[in-house]
């Protein structure tokens, strides 16, 4: 099995639109055509942790990712009351901004997680199409989740 190619850093950010959301540059990236997936990136880095599986996923799907408020080229406000709820709030706002209607495809990693499990919350509440959701390496279970010492400081 071969490794996948990445995108180098500078093409990468070279790619990225930006969008506002309460006022705020949140910087996102698209590619491909297909069902809607939608990605969501760990802490604490930003959508470039795809930056191996974007072109192989780019064939079959149309992939979209932000860097969430506070992360990566996106906004970063001082003394600001970031919330979970908000960035799932910033993931149905992309989507609307995209003019995507169908729904969506979720692959989630670490804090994305947490903003996908808001995210299917919603979907079983009827205030978010989702087709599918996959979670990879985070807390899902509040109760057996155990952060380490450097998540815990953030």
């Amino acid at each position: 099995m071969s490794a996948l190619p990445g995108i180098a850093l500078a093409q990468w950010r070279a790619a990225g639109l930006d969008f506002s959301l309460n006022g705020h540059a949140i910087r996102y990236w698209t590619a491909g055509q297909g069902e809607p997936l939608l990605l969501i990136h760990g802490f604490p880095t930003a959508s470039w942790d795809w930056h191996y599986l974007w072109t192989a996923l780019a064939e079959k799907y149309q992939v979209i990712a932000c860097d969430m408020l506070g992360f990566g080229d996106s906004a970063k406000p001082r003394g600001y009351a970031y919330s979970l709820l908000e960035q799932a709030d910033l993931q149905q706002a992309l989507l609307a901004h995209l003019g995507v209607s169908k729904p969506v495809h979720v692959l989630a990693h670490d804090y994305g997680d947490s903003v996908a499990q808001e995210l299917l919350a919603r979907h079983q509440a009827g205030r978010a199409q989702l087709a599918s959701c996959v979670f990879l390496n985070g807390g899902l279970f509040p109760e057996t989740h155990h952060p380490v010492l450097v998540q815990k400081l953030s």
